[in-house]
């Protein structure tokens, strides 16, 4: 993998043929330019014989956090495997290179389901309608997923840190004042998720607010 400056990915966005992922890539690069993270977190990029075909937008923090955006196979490139494979070695470069601990990612509903292949699970809702996750990182997906599994059957051992929890607690899926529509298309991310939806261990733990009565 190949770290890429903006003028590269402005340049794979204009070369590129109009659809859905080339708007993801647009929207993930205006949103890196925006907020400056292109000079300290510049995205990582998968290539194939030369060509950029996968992006990954993602920083990295001091206290062990990194935090992932955005995942993008450029268009035209999908069903080929290339984002589980930018995936895997965007992992071992987190957490060998830059010896990240955790891992934070919101997921589209259309994404869970890859992403619970990759061993991910989650606790709340954001507010727009992506599922939460915050959880330790490792350096390849076997092990990922074992800690998935680890965490369905020892939730309580699983979960995040305690400001994340105050945070995750608040943000349930009614917690929101969204239409029948954008409500039942999370509902149907959670159901996808299955057994690694975690809330209920985490709302059967005491709030700060409990403590204080």
């Amino acid at each position: 993998m190949n770290f890429v400056n903006s003028t590269k990915v402005e340049d794979i966005i204009k070369n590129s043929p109009a659809g859905k992922n080339t708007k993801f890539l647009s929207a993930a690069h205006s949103l890196w330019y925006r907020f400056h993270n292109y000079d300290k977190a510049p995205p990582l990029a998968y290539e194939v014989n030369g060509d950029v075909v996968c992006l990954i937008f993602a920083t990295f923090n001091r206290d062990g956090y990194t935090n992932l955006y955005e995942i993008v196979t450029l268009e035209g490139h999908e069903g080929k495997g290339y984002a589980s494979k930018c995936w895997d070695a965007w992992i071992k470069y987190a957490v060998e290179e830059r010896k990240s601990q955790r891992l934070k990612i919101s997921c589209t509903p259309s994404s869970v389901t890859w992403h619970y292949k990759n061993g991910l699970i989650w606790w709340a809702v954001d507010p727009t309608g992506s599922l939460r996750s915050d959880q330790p990182l490792f350096p390849t997906r076997v092990e990922q997923i074992a800690y998935r599994d680890f965490a369905i059957v020892n939730p309580l051992q699983a979960l995040p840190p305690y400001k994340a929890r105050e945070q995750f607690r608040a943000e349930g899926l009614d917690s929101y004042k969204w239409g029948e529509k954008k409500k039942a298309k999370t509902q149907t991310a959670i159901d996808a998720v299955g057994k690694a939806w975690l809330r209920d261990a985490l709302m059967e733990q005491p709030s700060l607010e409990d403590f204080l009565i």
